[in-house]
């Protein structure tokens, strides 16, 4: 199974700082899991609502079956930003019931991550420009722009947004996964005893 994202948008890029505009993810079928800020009380709710559902994905591992979650600088951005929120906003680990162990094996340990930022070597590249290589394509709006739709309450937009991004982060996935340097990077995994598919 693959799950694309999770995703953060945020107001900025410190987790000290900056808040949470939204959090999603999807699933190979499309299907679409969004969590807005702004139909939370407070970031505390919005952290404990994902992280309670995102858990409950089978995690995979070495001879299970469960999802591999493909990202766009997922391990740069995404997941620390999430493992810091997540430790530093009071009530999140209580109320989840995790300890900081906890949190770090949802987060980090367990999951199997994908970054096509990082497989890429596009870590210094922002998704839109690998998207318009690779798939041909180009979003109606830049995450750069999300803060100020949020600061105006233009949530719709916001969402459409995620919604593009998350196709977008598939179509990349799905084009690489067909080409000669995927195929030539699953050969090198077998030769090396890694067996299991990134798919």
């Amino acid at each position: 199974m693959l799950v694309y994202g999770y995703d953060l948008e945020t107001t900025g890029f410190s987790p000290f700082e900056d808040e949470i505009i939204s959090i999603q993810y999807s699933h190979d079928d499309g299907t679409v899991s969004f969590y807005p800020s702004w139909e939370y009380e407070s970031e505390r709710e919005l952290l404990v609502d994902f992280l309670d559902d995102w858990a409950r994905i089978k995690r995979k591992r070495i001879g299970a079956d469960g999802a591999l979650f493909v990202g766009f600088n997922i391990l740069g951005f995404d997941a620390p930003f999430l493992f810091l929120k997540c430790i530093t906003t009071d009530g999140v680990l209580e109320d989840l019931g995790w300890s900081y162990e906890d949190c770090w094996n949802q987060i980090y340990r367990w999951p199997s991550y994908l970054d096509l930022a990082h497989l890429l070597g596009a870590d210094f590249i922002g998704m839109e420009a690998v998207r318009g290589e690779l798939v041909g394509t180009q979003g109606d709006f830049a995450g750069s722009d999300m803060p100020g739709y949020y600061e105006n309450g233009e949530h719709e937009i916001i969402e459409e947004y995620v919604r593009d991004e998350l196709a977008a982060m598939a179509a990349i996935y799905e084009e690489l996964r067909d080409s000669a340097f995927f195929e030539e990077l699953m050969r090198i995994r077998r030769q090396v005893g890694l067996e299991r598919e990134l798919t």
